[in-house]
């Protein structure tokens, strides 16, 4: 037996030393908005199958999702069926395809969506009234024939079939930083920052395995106070409450929002109903049985340049 266990031994060591996966380089993206007659999109350039393909910016979501048309015509083989809602009440259905993908050096295949149908889940939620056919149909275009993008590159925590693209690419941490209203080309989307360039942020552990963090909205002003889970959202314009009771504040209220982890404290102020702010505010129905949410969609990215930690699962804020 002694004899056996050294033999093992000795053929363990003389086994090659397992060669480290190579560290995924850093890459900055530009970020563009379209303006879609008041609601901004944000977008970057994602290459799939060596196709360059313009995909909305969204830490709303999680996955990339794409239109089946732009994507290879020859796709064989499909995973299984999956369906992804969205807080508009758009839901998407289609199968997983696991395809090629980079974002500048940062290259890999990963398991995407391919989306083969879309409708509005709920009848009553703002998607209602879309027009929803596939052959004019564009991701975050509200439903207007020919507007929106081909595919939506969601870069949120949120466990799901298909995860988040960053991550399966082996990029551990990102920084966003929107483009600012009256600063072109301001925008970028940096994959796994330097320290340096990590340093000085504002960290706050983020709450479960979404993207959610305590959060308040103050009324500075008129002394109203709401608090719920708090999410950041770059594909959802304005201030939005859902499954909060009572009506939008006046325009012109000025308010502080106050996160939270417990440890650390981050706030910013605003002004209700400045659309340079992305601030307009919005009382939505909640979606069933989940409690209730406050989505503050662009504001915080025209505030806070943002970085994000999968490995901590953290969010750090620095003023821009």
């Amino acid at each position: 037996m002694l004899r056996a266990v050294c033999a093992c031994l000795l053929a363990l060591l003389s086994l090659p030393a397992r060669a480290e996966s190579p560290q995924s380089p850093r890459v900055e993206l530009p970020i563009r908005e379209v303006d879609y007659g008041g609601d901004r999109r944000y977008t970057v350039m994602v290459t799939i199958a060596d196709q360059p393909v313009e995909a909305g910016l969204d830490t709303g979501s999680t996955g990339l999702r794409v239109l089946l048309r732009a994507l290879p015509a020859t796709i064989q083989k499909r995973g299984e069926h999956v369906h992804y809602g969205y807080s508009s009440g758009i839901g998407f259905d289609g199968h997983i395809i696991s395809l090629p993908v980079a974002l500048g050096a940062v290259a890999g295949e990963i398991r995407l969506m391919g989306i083969e149908k879309v409708a509005c889940d709920r009848p009553e939620a703002q998607c209602a009234n879309f027009h929803l056919d596939m052959a004019s149909y564009g991701v975050q275009g509200d439903g207007v024939p020919g507007q929106g993008f081909p595919a939506i590159l969601g870069v949120g925590f949120k466990p799901d079939a298909v995860t988040n693209p960053l991550t399966q690419l082996g990029v551990r941490r990102w920084i966003i930083d929107l483009p600012r209203p009256g600063e072109p080309n301001s925008g970028r989307l940096i994959l796994n920052p330097s320290d340096t360039e990590a340093a000085g942020y504002t960290t706050l552990k983020l709450k479960g395995d979404g993207n959610q963090l305590d959060g308040c909205l103050v009324a500075t002003s008129a002394k109203g106070k709401l608090c719920a889970d708090t999410v950041f959202d770059s594909g959802a314009p304005g201030i939005r409450l859902f499954g909060l009771s009572g009506t939008p504040w006046p325009q012109g209220t000025a308010a502080d929002i106050v996160l939270s982890d417990g440890k650390n404290q981050a706030t910013m102020s605003l002004v209700i109903g400045r659309r340079e702010l992305a601030s307009g505010m919005f009382m939505q129905a909640g979606a069933l049985n989940r409690p209730p949410m406050i989505s503050l969609g662009l504001a915080p990215y025209f505030h806070w340049s943002v970085l994000y930690d999968a490995e901590r699962h953290e969010i750090g804020l620095k003023a821009r």
